[in-house]
């Protein structure tokens, strides 16, 4: 059985699946392999959503957060004020009693995005370092998204020496998770390293610690092979696994073994989900 570290279970594209995201997450198939997820939000709507999700699943936990992408504006047109959502975000976390009420064990989705356009890297940034603020007040772990800012998400990373959380689908170099490693960060690799293409991408988990390797999926994106272009759900990390697992010469129990050990070091699950 394995821990999805990264999904999105209130996203829409459930909502095409015949009972939605519940038929998934009720089906015995599903629960076969999947010990914990966590549910990540991106805004501070949809992680409110991803909080109730994680309310009627024992093996569910919630992330909260601002991803770079919503720190732009959410995707009705409506912007977003730093200080105000920080603000909100704060009084929502500050309370460790209704941390352990809403399942919450980490601060994320969280970080900079280079590739869509338009950007305004200065309101990333804001966002960005306002929540690894919190994170380091509150000694809450954090998901990092990064994309196509290796070099700023790095350097953002060291201003706060007292933060650890997961660099989510990563994408960066072997040497920078060297780097990052060193720290007591993890990274988390995902569908991409089973495509044709992702030598690059194999190459970067081989050289991973095996100690700070996680697994995710980022459903309901990032299908892995052989069911890639359709929606991604916890029940597909084996096929995830059994690619990652001989990198490190592993079979899939010990990889399963090893990273939710990982999970559990660096959120805390057992002392939110029950039974666990």
């Amino acid at each position: 059985m394995f821990t999805d570290t990264h999904a999105h279970y209130f996203d829409k594209k459930f909502d095409t699946l015949d009972g939605g995201a519940d038929a998934l997450l009720d089906s015995p198939d599903f629960r076969a392999v999947t010990r914990a997820v966590i549910n990540v939000g991106t805004n501070l709507q949809n992680s409110r959503t991803a909080v109730a999700q994680a309310g009627k699943y024992p093996f569910m936990a919630a992330a909260v957060g601002i991803h770079p992408e919503d720190a732009q504006g959410l995707p009705d047109g409506t912007p977003l004020d730093p200080d105000t959502e920080l603000t909100a975000l704060r009084e929502w976390l500050s309370d460790p009693a209704a941390r352990r009420r809403d399942k919450i064990v980490a601060i994320g989705e969280i970080g900079l995005d280079y590739y869509w356009e338009p950007m305004d890297k200065p309101l990333q940034k804001a966002f960005f370092e306002g929540q690894l603020a919190l994170a380091s007040e509150l000694d809450l772990p954090v998901l990092i998204h990064d994309r196509e800012a290796h070099g700023d998400c790095f350097d953002t990373v060291l201003k706060y020496p007292s933060v650890r959380g997961v660099f989510h689908g990563y994408s960066g170099s072997a040497e920078m998770a060297k780097e990052l490693t060193k720290r007591g960060w993890y990274i988390a690799f995902g569908g991409a390293s089973t495509f044709k293409n992702a030598q690059r991408v194999r190459s970067v988990v081989a050289s991973v610690d095996v100690n700070r390797l996680l697994l995710e999926t980022d459903c309901p994106y990032m299908a892995p092979v052989p069911h890639r272009g359709k929606i991604n759900h916890s029940g597909l990390i084996p096929y995830i696994a059994e690619v990652i697992a001989p990198l490190h010469g592993m079979t899939v129990e010990e990889l399963s073994e090893v990273t939710n050990r990982n999970a559990e070091e660096l959120f805390g699950l057992s002392a939110m989900l029950s039974p666990f």
